[in-house]
This record gives C-alpha cells, sequence and structure tokens, in this order.
C-alpha cells in the first residue's frame, strides 16, 4: 500500500493543524471540529491591490554612473547610501493591503455549528487527508464528513452524515456584503477587484451537503456573482458523486504518474502524522509519504491563471506575511523545481503565462529604471504585473529574478527536447538577453562585465574600508551565474530554431567576457565580486551555489568548484544557516548535487524536525509552501540526476532508503526512469525514451551508452 494518508487522532487546534484541499483555483482549510467544523476557504486571485505603473523611478537611472563610481572605487558605504536613496522603487513601494500592490487574502470562513453536540472528541474520532483522492474526511461515531474540490465544475463540495439535526451554516468574510437566503449564502465585495462567494446547502434525512464556489474580476469583465450561480448550477445538476469522482480523478492521474517506494515504508502508518514527525529518523515511509504531499500541493494549488504563491492558496489572513506574493528571488522558482521530474508539466503553465505577464511589465522598468532595452523584474512580484525595485536594496536590487525564471523554460525543453516551448518563449528569452548586454558594464578592476549596482539576494558584506554592514556591489556570483546561463540558454534557443544567429553571436562574445566562478581564502565558492567579511556567515540564502543547484555550473567534472561548493554549505550550516524552511530544502538538493546521501538525508531529518507543522505544512516560519516543494525535490534529486549529459541513477542514496523502487521518474531528454535497488545497489533498472535519443546511464558505478531505451539487471 502507498503512503498517501495524513490522519490524526483529533480536530486541528488552528489552522497550522488544518488539513489542505483545493483544485488550483479554489482552496480550503478542514479544522475537523467535533461540535463545529470550520472551513477556511481561499480563491487564486482574491487579491487586493491595483495595476500601478508609477513605481519605476527614473532617479536610478539617472545616478546609474555615479552608483557604479563609487561601488569601482572600493567606497561601499558611500555607494550604500546612495544606493538607498536612488536604487528603489518610486512612492509607496510595496506590501500592505490598502496599497496599490495589495495582498493575497481569505476568501471567508464557512462555519456548520452543530447545535447540542458534545464537544468531547470522542475515542474513535479520525481525521484525514487522503492524497491520491484530493479527499479529506473525519469520522467518528456514526458521524462521517468529506471534503473535496473539483476541477472540472470548480466547487468546494462537502457532505455531513450522522447527526445533522439542527445544524446552522455561517460564513463570515470582513469587507464583504453577506446576503442569507434560504439554503443559500451570497458575499460580494470589492478588493477593489470584484469579488464574490456563494455557497449553497441542503438537509436530507440525516445528510448535509455544502457547496460553495468563489470568483472575482481578475482579468475578466464577467459579473464574478453571475459566475459563481452558473458554476454552482453546473455543479450542483452534476451531483456530489460526479464531483467527488471528478476530484479523485485528478489526484489520481497527476500522483500516479510516479512513484516512489522504500522498504519499511508502512511500518508506521498506523502512528497518527503528528506522532510520526516527532520521531522521522528512522521513519522511511514518511519520506515517501512527503514526496507525495508535496506532489498533491503542487496539484493543489497551481492549475489555474496564477502560479502558486508564498503560501500555494491557501492562506487565512487579510493581509498575509509578504502578502503571500510572488517572490522571485528564489522561493516561485522553488514551488517548481520538482514538477518536470515527477511528470506534472502542465501544472508549470501558470507559472509560465505568469512569465510571460512579468515580461510584458517588465520593459517598462528597464527603460525607466536603467535606460536598457528589453525586460527586467526584481525580486519580488504580485497578480499586476509588479516588476520594480523594491524599497531597499539589501532585497530590491536583484535584477536577475526574472531571468532566473526562464531557467523553468529551459527545463521544459530540455525534460521534453520539443523545440515549441523556445518558439513560444524566445521574445521573452531574448528581452532578458537584450537587458543584461545593455546593463553589464565593465569592471576596471578586474576587467570583466558585471551587473552594477547590483546585490547577492537579502544578504550583506562588511564595506573593507569602514566595516559598515553593506549589500550594494558590482557583480555578485548569482548574477553572473544567471546572466551566464540566460546567455546560453538563448545561444541555443536561437541555434535550435535556425534564428537570431547575429544575436547568439553577440551574447557568445558577451558569455566569454563574464567573470568566471572564483574561489575565495577559505576555500568557499565567492559570493560577491571581492573575498568579502561576511556580516552573517550564517545567512538563509546561498545564492553563490546557484550553479552547483538549480543550475548545473558546478558538477563533478568542474574539479575546484565542485569541492569549493561543499565547503561553502559546511560553512553555512557552521554559522547557523538553514533555519528557515525552504533553505533547508535548498541544502538538501545541494548535498544531492554533491553525492552525498547521508548530509543530504541528514537535512531532511531537519527540515521534518525543525521546519514542518503538524499537517505536515513547511515553516519558514510562518508557513511558507517552497520549503515542502524544495523538499520535495530533494527527494527526487537523491534518487535520480540528469543535470550533467548523463542519468545518473541512486546518485545520493542514504542508508536509511537502502531498499526501495521508484516508477516512471522523469530525466532530461525525454526519459522515464524505473528502479528497483536492494542494500544500496541496483538490481534493475529500466530507461524508456525517444527512438534515435542519446544518453549515458550510471548505474552501480557501470556508464553504459545507449540510445532510446535501455535495461539494466544486476
Amino acid at each position: 500500500m502507498k503512503e498517501n494518508r495524513l490522519w490524526y487522532t483529533a480536530p486541528a487546534a488552528d489552522w497550522n493543524e488544518a488539513l489542505p484541499i483545493g483544485n488550483g483555483r479554489l482552496g480550503a482549510m478542514i479544522y475537523g471540529g467535533v461540535a463545529e467544523e470550520r472551513m477556511q476557504l481561499n480563491e487564486e486571485s482574491m487579491w487586493s491591490g491595483w495595476v500601478w505603473p508609477e513605481s519605476d523611478s527614473p532617479k536610478t537611472r539617472e545616478h546609474l554612473d555615479e552608483m557604479r563610481r563609487l561601488i569601482f572605487e572600493g567606497r561601499y558605504t558611500e555607494a550604500q547610501q546612495l544606493c538607498n536613496r536612488y536604487m528603489i522603487c518610486r512612492g509607496e513601494g510595496h506590501h500592505g493591503v490598502r496599497g496599490a500592490y495589495g495582498s493575497y487574502q481569505t476568501a471567508g470562513e464557512l462555519t456548520v455549528t452543530f447545535l447540542g453536540a458534545d464537544e468531547a472528541v470522542p475515542d474513535d474520532y479520525r481525521r484525514e487527508l487522503i492524497l491520491d483522492e484530493g479527499r479529506a474526511a473525519v469520522t467518528f461515531g456514526n458521524t462521517k464528513r468529506e471534503f473535496f474540490v473539483s476541477p472540472t465544475y470548480n466547487t468546494i463540495a462537502a457532505r455531513f452524515t450522522g447527526a445533522v439535526g439542527g445544524a446552522v451554516v455561517r460564513y463570515a468574510r470582513d469587507y464583504a456584503a453577506i446576503l442569507p437566503d434560504d439554503g443559500e449564502i451570497t458575499a460580494v465585495g470589492y478588493l477593489p477587484l470584484a469579488y464574490a462567494v456563494l455557497i449553497r446547502y441542503e438537509t436530507s434525512g440525516d445528510t448535509l451537503t455544502i457547496w460553495a464556489t468563489a470568483a472575482t474580476a481578475y482579468h475578466s469583465d464577467r459579473d464574478p456573482r453571475k459566475v459563481c450561480r452558473e458554476t454552482l448550477d453546473r455543479a450542483t445538476a452534476a451531483g456530489f458523486d460526479a464531483l467527488r469522482d471528478d476530484a479523485r480523478a485528478y489526484f489520481a492521474d497527476l500522483l500516479g504518474r510516479a512513484e516512489i517506494t522504500f522498504a519499511g515504508s508502512r511500518a508506521k502508518a498506523d502512528v497518527p502524522t503528528d506522532g510520526r514527525l516527532a520521531e522521522p529518523e528512522n521513519d522511511p515511509g514518511l519520506a515517501e509519504l512527503y514526496f507525495n504531499f508535496g506532489r498533491y500541493l503542487l496539484a493543489a494549488s497551481s492549475n489555474g491563471v496564477l502560479p502558486a504563491n508564498l503560501q500555494g492558496i491557501w492562506c487565512k489572513d487579510y493581509e498575509a506575511p509578504w502578502s503571500a506574493d510572488y517572490h522571485i528571488n528564489i522561493n516561485i522558482q522553488m514551488n517548481y523545481w520538482f514538477a518536470e521530474t515527477a511528470g506534472m508539466p502542465e501544472l508549470v503553465r501558470p507559472f509560465f503565462d505568469f512569465l510571460k505577464m512579468i515580461a510584458k511589465a517588465g520593459e517598462r522598468t528597464a527603460q525607466i529604471a536603467y535606460g536598457c532595452p528589453g525586460w527586467v523584474a526584481h525580486a519580488i512580484s504580485n497578480p499586476w504585473g509588479y516588476t520594480s525595485l523594491g524599497c531597499n536594496p539589501v532585497y530590491g536590487a536583484f535584477a536577475a529574478a526574472g531571468a532566473w525564471c526562464l531557467r523553468h523554460v529551459k527545463e521544459r525543453w530540455l525534460f521534453s527536447g520539443d523545440d515549441a516551448i523556445l518558439g513560444e518563449f524566445y521574445p521573452v528569452i531574448r528581452g532578458a538577453s537584450e537587458f543584461f548586454a545593455a546593463y553589464l558594464v565593465r569592471d576596471p578592476r578586474t576587467g570583466y562585465l558585471v551587473t552594477a549596482p547590483a546585490s547577492s539576494p537579502e544578504n550583506s558584506f562588511k564595506s573593507p574600508t569602514d566595516g559598515a554592514t553593506v549589500n550594494i556591489c558590482a557583480g555578485p556570483t548569482m548574477d553572473t551565474s544567471i546572466v551566464r546561463e540566460l546567455f546560453r540558454f538563448n545561444i541555443d534557443a536561437a541555434r535550435a530554431l535556425g534564428t537570431d544567429e547575429d544575436f547568439a553571436r553577440k551574447l557568445e562574445d558577451l558569455e566569454g567576457q563574464l567573470t568566471p566562478l572564483r574561489i575565495g581564502k577559505r576555500g568557499t565558492i565567492l559570493e560577491w565580486s571581492e573575498d568579502f567579511e561576511e556580516a552573517e556567515p550564517g545567512h538563509r540564502h546561498m545564492s553563490h551555489l546557484y550553479g552547483l543547484y538549480p543550475a548545473a555550473e558546478i558538477t563533478r567534472s568542474t574539479g575546484e568548484t565542485f569541492e569549493a561548493a561543499r565547503k561553502t554549505i559546511e560553512r553555512r550550516l557552521a554559522c547557523g544557516g538553514g533555519h528557515t524552511g525552504w533553505s533547508r530544502a535548498w541544502i538538501i538538493n545541494f548535498f544531492a548535487r554533491l553525492g552525498d546521501g547521508e548530509a543530504a538525508h541528514e537535512n531532511f531529518i531537519a527540515l521534518l524536525q525543525k521546519s514542518t507543522l503538524p499537517n505536515l505544512f513547511d515553516n519558514h516560519p510562518p508557513f511558507q509552501i517552497d520549503g515542502n516543494f524544495g523538499g520535495t525535490a530533494g527527494i527526487a534529486e537523491m534518487l535520480l540526476q540528469s543535470h550533467d549529459g548523463a542519468i545518473d541513477v541512486l546518485p545520493a542514496l542514504p542508508r536509511a532508503w537502502a531498499v526501495g523502487a521508484f516508477r516512471d521518474l522523469r530525466a532530461r531528454g525525454g526519459f522515464r526512469v524505473s528502479t528497483e535497488w536492494k542494500d544500496g545497489c541496483v538490481t534493475r533498472c529500466t530507461v524508456e525514451g525517444k527512438p534515435g535519443v542519446r544518453s549515458i546511464l550510471r548505474v552501480n558505478g557501470e556508464v553504459i551508452a545507449f540510445e532510446g531505451s535501455v535495461e539494466y539487471t544486476a
């Protein structure tokens, strides 16, 4: 049997224990109370804010030369002061429910109160989430409740069976006009975006059925209230069973496309999930469950108009932490790290559509803030296409964020082998390259082309002249690695499409003038252009290791930088790094790329012990879903890699997973890989590919060149 259930013996004490359901457009958190059920609701575009094109400041462009001069003269404190004034957005900036930037927010809370019911938790109480059915359930005595969200009918459905007499259905949301009617509740309001929530409920004998949906006017001129009514008319006509079957089919398909099984996976399945979290070390089934949960979360939060945000699709607040926005300096990218490997490419489409939107909006930012062609986007964004600098250059001056997003287009191309994605995105790829081709400047101290002013995301160093803590520099390693990868991707895309050869040659020339990866006095990869003293050696961001993961600039074949990457991670950890959930998840992937299964597993256990909430949500803190997705990617990366021209089977297998199997994980080149192993050695491996496509299989220390497909048996 699969590890496909989260389960508990008591109701959720708070939101961090509630169970998430969703279909990519609608979401809900189920509490499972005995005398009162709570369902906190979400709709993907329930955002305050609006398009505000006045956040780009021309003063940035006007002071670029002066900021660069100070940096190149080593006057970092003065450069920082100037950047604090001019390397920022204009006006109100961002974050805040009442401003133009806005915040993702709850769609309200639905409660069902059972009048006169005993609030005591029965001995046979069980609350669970069945992942491959997309269904939450609560049972005790003769009471049964089930909850799911239908993708086809875009409806949250709930059924309560048992003693439902006297049940009272209520709905609450701030800033909404709530219109109750017989068996129906309508809520309408403005964010200023128009929205509506519609709930219908009916009792028949000992059964209460609830239907709920929500809609907004995001990118639409339709009346949200009318949309909701049409949606529920269609859903109720289809019937509860049809909606349940629809949700089950959706999740069974997506989660059934790949599978991981470890020996002893079901050994602790009779222990509640929160109990398993207390002792994760000798519970390989918990890793399998975590992998399945991560895939479930992506299927439940990224199948609509917008990509999964900082909280996926689940948010209880009106002003969420960091607005639950799109942080594009790692967080949104991490959300999609495993999608191709797990065979879920269609779930990346909302991210691709979002990327097109910010590319278009970023043309204005490139022109106004920098006087450059092409497009640029910085560390944060929202559904309104925010691409401007941030309020503070410590994070907001990261101009390579949009280009980082493009590596997911590259991954789609590498995994699928289909040039169609290149044709679709070539103008976007070229636009990003055009910006950096214009923005790069030659550092007179080194002769290399660098980005300047620039920052290594959210990190700082000590100025060598006066010891002040600063973050503005020229050519931080992450910028250079991303630009190098972007240029090479643009070159390869142009040649694959048989177009734009002159521009490809120009980029090839620029690529050769970028700063190479360098190793500092401690034997670690330099994060900045100089070997600065770190202000926070245990910082959560490890941006200078972008080339190790998610990119493939640092591999086992690069020698010195491969070993230096290990020292870089070890130093970060020794100084307290990995203290946020997403950062710990990144470290798992780093060690997987280094082929160190024990260290990767040790950090996976740390992720469970230190950064995972009772409902398995990642804890930044507070809840932030990227750690879930990054941890899921890390598990897959420990079992299969294909980033350096070969398919590596079990490249970072820990002793704790000595016996197991996986089915249909994807590898770059369009391959599906299935493997069985015992005592850490592969006993059987099947690679299925397209006829004529060549690759190399590394398995059990053997190197096998093949074409199309190959089967290996030890």
